[in-house]
């Protein structure tokens, strides 16, 4: 038996459904998803991988259904999932470690999100292993949250590098009209129940990140104004908040604010690596590439921002040198430009866009060049697979990976 059930719940997730599930079966034998009413394949797909679905009516609160979810689980640690979410192989055995000798009660892992740009993965810390006990619940109409009554337990809780990958933010599933709409419906009813504190600040910023996408970025400012207000001035989400405010001025296009917003928020915020950062990017966007450089050199010498709830990954590592060697290669600083790919390509070997570009600034020498640069910075293995892994090849690419195949025993 596993000590291990996984819940999910679900609506129209064909797409993703299969993925989730193949990569939980190896730590479970219980798999329950409660489908709120898909018209699609979800059910039949996720009855395939061996789920008991249970079908219930979508009751307009997402709290309600997970609840659901977890209450129909058999073992003694539940894992909830979100159906666009991948357990990592590789962190399979560290989660079943985790619970078959456990020093918390609840753990907090780490969720890498997937855009439409691989430069832009982010990563959080999300609640979702947690003992299987009727104290332990769900609530809130939507972005709902189970911290709370793990406190009010007087349960422990502890972070777990266990990795979750998620696909939820990709372009098309982001902008999916009717999933913005209903989202937007439900935060409106839980405002319209919410006296006045540090939720209904949660709220409102989760409302104006859904209003972004449905271009509403006037409302969307007020409600961070809002969101700000209401949380005390010290709340562990205003660098947060105020990341988010000078974003949605950058979709709106209005530079100027953005840099306002940025120098306020570093005020009061002077070590939160993501602002310097982001406003590097703003700059680039504007053609000042003099000003970008000079904010990823900074966010490089601040490095990895430390106790904040929520940092986008690399921003002060391989993020900023990766900038850096776009802005050198731009200047026709080829030169530098390579140092920094290369510096990049150490610090995040499977980081794709720097070594697309690295490959794409050598094209034209010769295979064993181009490998004896690379070898200066990883092992020849590292080097194998990390290009095996890519979809497709250029013929550049594909030289590169037969001279090294060819010579493996030689550069070992």
């Amino acid at each position: 038996m596993s000590d291990i059930s996984v819940a999910l719940i679900v609506r129209n997730e064909e797409r993703f459904i299969t993925q989730c599930l193949e990569s939980v079966k190896p730590i479970t034998d219980d798999i329950v998803v409660v489908d709120t009413g898909s018209e699609d394949r979800t059910i039949e797909l996720a009855e395939k991988e061996g789920a008991r679905v249970i079908s219930r009516p979508w009751p307009r609160d997402f709290a309600r259904a997970r609840n659901w979810a977890i209450e129909e689980a058999k073992n003694p640690w539940i894992l909830m999932l979100d159906a666009d979410e991948v357990l990592l192989e590789d962190d399979q055995h560290m989660l079943i470690e985790a619970v078959k000798h456990p020093t918390a009660d609840a753990y907090n892992i780490r969720i890498v999100s997937l855009t439409d740009r691989p430069e832009d993965l982010t990563e959080a810390r999300v609640t979702r292993v947690f003992r299987n006990d009727p104290r332990i619940r769900w609530e809130g109409r939507v972005h709902e949250q189970i911290i709370p009554s793990i406190g009010r337990a007087g349960m422990t809780l502890e972070p777990l590098d266990v990795r979750l990958m998620h696909y939820g933010y990709l372009k098309e599933v982001m902008t999916d009209r009717n999933k913005l709409e209903r989202n937007l419906d439900l935060l409106d009813q839980s405002l319209s129940e919410t006296k006045p504190n540090e939720w209904k600040a949660y709220l409102h910023w989760q409302r104006a990140q859904t209003l972004v996408p449905l271009e509403r970025y006037d409302d969307a400012i007020k409600d961070m104004r809002l969101a700000m207000t209401l949380a005390h001035p010290t709340a562990a989400l205003q660098p947060l908040f105020w990341l988010t405010l000078a974003k949605i001025f950058t979709a709106k296009r209005d530079y100027h604010k953005v840099h306002q917003t940025v120098r306020e928020a570093l005020k009061l915020f002077p070590d939160y690596t993501d602002l310097v950062y982001w406003e590097g990017q703003v700059f680039l966007d504007e053609g000042l590439w003099d000003k970008a450089e000079q904010r990823f050199k900074k966010a490089l010498a601040m490095g990895v921002p430390k106790n904040y709830l929520q940092s986008e990954l690399g921003v002060g590592t391989f993020k900023a040198l990766w900038q850096l060697a776009r802005i050198s290669r731009m200047q026709g600083k080829m030169t530098q430009a390579e140092a920094y790919y290369l510096k990049t390509i150490e610090l995040k070997p499977a980081f794709y866009p720097a070594w697309k570009e690295y490959l794409a600034l050598l094209d034209g020498n010769p295979a064993p060049i181009i490998v004896t640069r690379l070898s200066m910075v990883l092992p020849k293995d590292t080097i194998i697979r990390t290009i095996s892994s890519w979809a497709s090849l250029s013929m550049n690419e594909q030289a590169i990976l037969s001279y090294l195949q060819d010579t493996k025993n030689e550069l070992g």
